[in-house]
């Protein structure tokens, strides 16, 4: 379960004009905060690990020099028709194994971790300690070409099964309650909206926002509000600031479910990892900004 921060009522309802019957013309415009939704690191998650373990294993699997530069391709690397990524990755992985020692001793020290058990039968070892067992696995690395290729085809084919099949993210889901925003306020907004599909509408409600991310990833996100039919998709790209939402018109029959409880579904689509950039010590990872934007006069009842 996500979390939600209140939002002020310091409605932008500034610059206005009202004879007790409307406030505002076509031309005007109203913005209001809806609704902010908190994510945190436990939060997103995938077969109960959260996202900053599901990279920390990931790390050791991806060589130091990326085929593309500073960042690795998710999409390209999960692609089931073309192997060529995944295949240059590994490849250079087992070229930095041989030529670094760091590197394969941070892969020693996660296959003594998690995987010991496909590598006994091939260093001929029963049961052995820790010490022992990467003792044996790093002389033989170095210096037995014959045993290295083994090795390197047995570390290969796990860390191909862990990239291309754990790296994704479980869908968010959050249960949004009765928003707190005055029924008169309600009424203003959805009792003046042209009806769907009128040409060239001046009375329309859209809904927009912001997202931020601490996460050294690049999104694409798919919310849906259900039971409406209000879906858009965004991008959160890792290298910026804040990624608008894109306006997405609502209609009155929208803006009155939401005020009263929605649940909102967002599937994740992990596209981009920055293992430079590290993953923040901050609270809530992303954070979703949502406001209303009415286009056109406010009516009243009197």
């Amino acid at each position: 379960m996500l979390s939600t921060a209140c939002v002020d009522k310091d409605y932008d309802l500034g610059n206005i004009d009202t004879d007790n019957i409307a406030i505002g013309d076509e031309g005007s415009q109203f913005r209001i905060p809806l609704v902010k939704v908190l994510v945190s690191k436990d939060e997103i998650k995938n077969n109960g690990g959260n996202i900053e373990e599901i990279f920390r294993e990931a790390d050791i699997w991806f060589p130091s020099q990326l085929p593309d530069g500073k960042f690795v391709d998710l999409v390209k690397l999960q692609d089931k028709d073309d192997q060529t990524y995944v295949n240059t990755l590994l490849r250079t992985l087992r070229e930095e194994m041989q030529a670094s020692d760091a590197k394969l001793a941070s892969v020693v020290d996660l296959v003594w971790d998690k995987y010991a058990a496909e590598f006994l039968l091939l260093l001929n070892l029963t049961a052995p300690d820790e010490q022992t067992f990467k003792t044996a696995f790093k002389t033989a690395y170095r210096n037995d070409a014959s045993l290295r290729e083994r090795l390197a085809d047995e570390v290969s084919a796990l860390a191909r099964t862990y990239l291309t099949g754990s790296l994704g993210i479980d869908q968010l889901e959050y249960e949004v309650g009765h928003i707190d925003i005055s029924s008169d306020i309600v009424d203003m907004l959805a009792d003046n909206l042209d009806p769907e599909g009128t040409p060239n509408a001046r009375n329309t409600l859209f809904l927009y926002g912001q997202i931020t991310s601490g996460l050294p990833l690049s999104l694409l996100l798919d919310p849906s509000f259900s039971p409406t039919e209000i879906t858009f998709q965004v991008g959160v790209g890792a290298d910026k600031a804040s990624n608008d939402i894109p306006q997405t018109q609502l209609f009155a029959e929208d803006l009155r479910q939401i005020v009263e409880g929605i649940t909102i579904r967002i599937p994740v689509t992990l596209t981009e990892y920055y293992p430079g950039k590290g993953f923040s010590d901050d609270q809530y990872q992303i954070v979703i900004s949502l406001s209303l934007l009415k286009n056109g006069g406010l009516k009243l009842d009197i």
